[in-house]
């Protein structure tokens, strides 16, 4: 039996970050509303400070006052247990062991900003369920003092969340989840509202007191119980003609990719993705080789090829060697009166087959970029989706298997009826937009 101090009176669950404290560099701490995470890891922090002299940063992704913060926790357990601190409205400092603990937004005017974190003994990321990946992927590296470590606490919101996704597996790291019932001290009003939260909505209750990941949530497009049902549907294949249809995405930034992906038809309902192929290279002349290259292996009915941006000078050399090329124009105007342009267009439609479960979807890396994919809504009510710069900011990476996925959905939803009785392309005029 530990004896601990009172300052360490937590939930017995939280005891080994106390205990195993030296056996790792990061500490993920999950769960519901009424667990302690956010009170238990304070109270080790202050004890800690008080043993030795530590810099320690408490940070979330953005903090607009030291409201947005845990420094009110910080300073009711110091006046609680009417600890040796100074707290000052920026920074709590220890009068003997001359420990500070500051306070941080991580992302200032959308960038993200590591001043302050050099040196630092322990980060303490407080809903990091908020942080990016492109901020987690500056934040981790700038934190490498010996025996530094990093503490997250956090409620996922949705299941590849970019934390937990990185840290939930490794060696390095001790991974708790905890919720209200693994809490002695979570007040009984809290038990009695979660037992109200329920019996009312479960799909709150599991998301608000349990822990668990929303399966939908407001700002994002997908289902995530959508997709892994989209993952693992069965074919059942009947007699119908063969359909093929290849889409190409392309590289619109630096660090972004060119994906081509390969969609054929099942039977009369079902579509699967079969194939993607990715590649980096700027050159344009690489590009259209690449190209032409696959849709003379793949050999598709349809085809279609981003056209925004520098993409038209590629389409329309494309479009010399295969006729038949049809562009995609993300910005362009809409068949859909609820869709601000295609590229709404072509996510709604993608929707309407992953929900319908009219497509097989087998990647692993484009599951996971539609999971991330964000709508919003204009004044009139339309629905437009979140930009590739804006998703390449928050996660890292961009969109480009999804983008290439919703492309080849939208060309067979709409160019369909281009397939004549031999299931041959019409030859199209080069300038033919039926869409414009």
């Amino acid at each position: 039996m530990i004896e601990l101090p009172e300052i360490l009176d937590i939930p017995n669950k939280l005891i080994p970050i106390i205990t195993k404290i030296n056996d790792y560099n990061y500490f993920l701490i999950e769960g519901g509303r009424g667990g302690g995470k956010s009170q238990s890891v304070a109270r080790i922090i202050l004890w800690i400070a008080e043993q030795r002299k530590v810099r320690v940063c408490c940070g979330r992704e953005t903090q607009s006052t030291i409201s947005d913060s845990v420094h009110k926790i910080f300073n009711d357990l110091i006046n609680d247990y009417n600890l040796n601190y100074t707290v000052k409205s920026n920074k709590i400092i220890h009068n003997n062991s001359s420990s500070s603990i500051i306070f941080k937004g991580f992302r200032e005017q959308g960038q993200v900003n590591i001043k302050g974190l050099e040196g630092i003994d322990i980060l303490w990321i407080d809903e990091a369920q908020a942080i990016s990946k492109s901020t987690l992927d500056i934040i981790i590296p700038t934190i490498r003092k010996k025996n530094s470590i990093v503490i997250f606490t956090m409620n996922r919101l949705v299941r590849r969340d970019p934390v937990y996704s990185e840290f939930v597996s490794r060696d390095d790291c001790l991974h708790i989840k905890i919720n209200y019932y693994d809490n002695k001290f979570c007040p009984e009003k809290l038990v009695a509202e979660a037992k109200r939260c329920k019996e009312r909505n479960v799909q709150d209750y599991e998301y608000i007191w349990e822990g668990n990941p929303l399966d939908t949530v407001n700002d994002f497009l997908f289902s995530a119980i959508k997709l892994d049902k989209a993952k693992n549907i069965l074919i059942k294949e009947d007699l119908c003609k063969k359909i093929r249809c290849m889409s190409v995405d392309l590289a619109g930034n630096g660090g972004d990719l060119c994906v081509a992906s390969l969609i054929e038809s099942k039977n009369s309902t079902l579509w699967a993705l079969e194939k993607q192929e990715f590649w980096s290279e700027p050159d344009t002349d690489i590009t259209k080789g690449k190209i032409i290259n696959l849709y003379s292996v793949w050999n598709p009915q349809l085809l279609i090829l981003d056209a925004d941006g520098l993409g038209y000078s590629i389409y329309v050399s494309i479009k010399n060697v295969i006729p038949n090329t049809i562009k995609f124009n993300g910005a362009a105007s809409s068949n859909r009166p609820n869709a601000l342009n295609r590229r709404a267009d072509g996510y709604l439609t993608l929707k309407d087959y992953i929900d319908n479960e009219w497509l097989k979807i087998t990647s692993d890396l484009t599951i996971s970029q539609l999971e991330y994919i964000k709508k919003s809504y204009k004044p009139n009510g339309q629905v437009f989706i979140q930009s590739k710069k804006e998703m390449k900011s928050e996660h890292g990476e961009s969109p480009d298997f999804a983008d290439s996925l919703m492309m080849a959905i939208y060309a067979i939803n709409y160019y369909s009826y281009l397939l004549d009785e031999r299931d041959e392309i019409v030859l199209l005029d080069s300038n033919f937009d039926p869409y414009i």
